[in-house]
């Protein structure tokens, strides 16, 4: 009987102590105020108008196949306040626009799969967070790419990076493949 009484005796101060625990930090959390906005303004996505790749065997695998590895990369688009989206040509050193403003982004096409991603603005590695959006594309036919419908196998990724607080730079990316070769690739450009 006495171990009885000593377990409900426990239980009863341990609910007694958790109930003022939560009750304090109920009460503290309503001091802190209204929740945080996010601050980040997304772009629109880019238009994949501007948008025609040759896919080779290797790029569009079978269904139930291993992920290609990366076959290309480059800059596929760079926004800013002061000039919207530019799409520079694949492999292009500079922008021609005068980018600027509040908000700068950057949008990096990869035609495989990459597992390693990193990238840098003026020779500072960027957080992963900068990479605020990767969108995946599939093969439209014709060297087309597009976004993915239901049922169709990914060939690519747009990943799309925040560079607020730049004016202007070299921006560098580089990523490894996820299967065999293990290839690394990257692509940079300076952006004016």
């Amino acid at each position: 009987m006495n171990k009885n009484s000593f377990l409900c005796g426990l239980f009863l101060l341990t609910f007694l102590f958790c109930s003022s625990v939560f009750a304090d930090l109920a009460s503290s959390s309503d001091n802190l105020g209204p929740p945080v906005a996010d601050s980040l303004t997304v772009f629109d996505t880019v238009e994949l108008s501007h948008l025609q790749v040759e896919l080779t065997d290797e790029a569009a695998p079978a269904p139930r196949q291993p992920a290609p590895p990366l076959t290309q990369m480059w800059v596929y688009a760079v926004g800013s306040s002061n000039c919207g989206w530019e799409y520079p040509a694949p492999g292009a050193f500079s922008t021609s626009c005068d980018h600027g403003g509040t908000q700068l982004r950057a949008v990096v096409l990869e035609i495989g799969y990459g597992s390693s991603p990193f990238a840098w603005m003026l020779g500072g590695l960027l957080p992963s967070s900068a990479n605020y959006l990767t969108e995946m594309l599939c093969d439209q036919g014709g060297g087309m790419l597009g976004y993915c419908s239901p049922g169709q196998t990914v060939v690519g990724f747009l990943r799309y990076y925040n560079l607020d607080g730049h004016q202007s730079g070299n921006f560098s990316y580089q990523n490894t493949s996820t299967n065999s070769p293990w290839n690394t690739m990257s692509t940079n450009i300076n952006i004016r």
